[in-house]
């Protein structure tokens, strides 16, 4: 996972109004008063650690998507005869026509042909990047092009060569989390039930619950139930967050 991943302005707000969300509907269905909800504010740096986690798994994956993409162009390039240089650049040019100059991979491209502009290696800028994202097959790429470049070899096989095994790499990661998915919509559907039950039970039998309510016996037996169902569903994501 990218470490230095930033959550922008937005996704901050959205955890914001998410988080306050959960809040109300946990304070409301395990102590009947949603002013309960302050006592959950501690628990918002969890909750964002966990969405920037996500946020940054899924910029990875579509970074590494957008690479190899870039790759497939510097190799077209190459085997036209241009520098590796001048194939970056192009490549830039293309990715930014592809997804757009705000996308991730542009953003990159830009750093990696500015440094290279202003005199750094292409080998270095490489680098970099593979140490910026921390994506392995960024990284792989880097040393491979570095060992090309010291060994004078054919970049254009050398290239082709690291998307054909990048790109098996891939779809075998895919259809390892095709299923792997599969099970986390399971889990996550069984995550929904405990607390859909209770909101039947409050609504169809609101006595019968209702001794568990605004008494310190109540509160603590529903604070043990809101402890064991949040760490239930915590090691049940982390189960489910299987790396492949």
């Amino acid at each position: 996972m990218n470490s230095k991943f930033r959550l922008e302005p937005k996704d901050r707000v959205i955890c914001v109004i998410t988080y306050l969300l959960l809040s109300c509907t946990a304070s409301w269905l395990f102590y009947d008063e949603i002013y309960a909800a302050i006592v959950f504010a501690p628990g918002f740096w969890l909750f964002t650690r966990a969405v920037k986690g996500m946020k940054s798994r899924k910029y990875d994956e579509e970074l590494t998507d957008e690479f190899m993409k870039t790759l497939i162009s510097v190799s077209t390039s190459l085997a036209a005869g241009i520098s590796p240089e001048n194939a970056f650049a192009i490549a830039g040019t293309d990715m930014e026509k592809l997804y757009g100059k705000r996308s991730a991979i542009a953003r990159e491209l830009g750093m990696i042909n500015t440094q290279v502009a202003m005199g750094k290696r292409l080998t270095e800028a490489l680098y970099d990047l593979a140490k910026r994202t921390r994506i392995p097959e960024i990284y792989d790429f880097a040393v491979v092009f570095s060992v090309a470049k010291d060994k004078g070899a054919n970049f254009s096989a050398v290239i082709s060569s690291c998307v054909s095994v990048m790109d098996d790499r891939r779809r075998a990661q895919c259809e390892a989390k095709v299923l792997i998915r599969a099970k986390q919509y399971e889990q996550r559907v069984m995550c929904i039930i405990p607390p859909g039950i209770l909101v039947y039970l409050k609504f169809s039998s609101g006595s019968f619950i209702g001794v568990l309510y605004h008494n310190s016996l109540g509160i603590t037996v529903m604070s043990i139930c809101l402890a064991v169902y949040v760490f239930s569903v915590c090691l049940s994501e982390k189960i489910g967050d299987v790396k492949v």
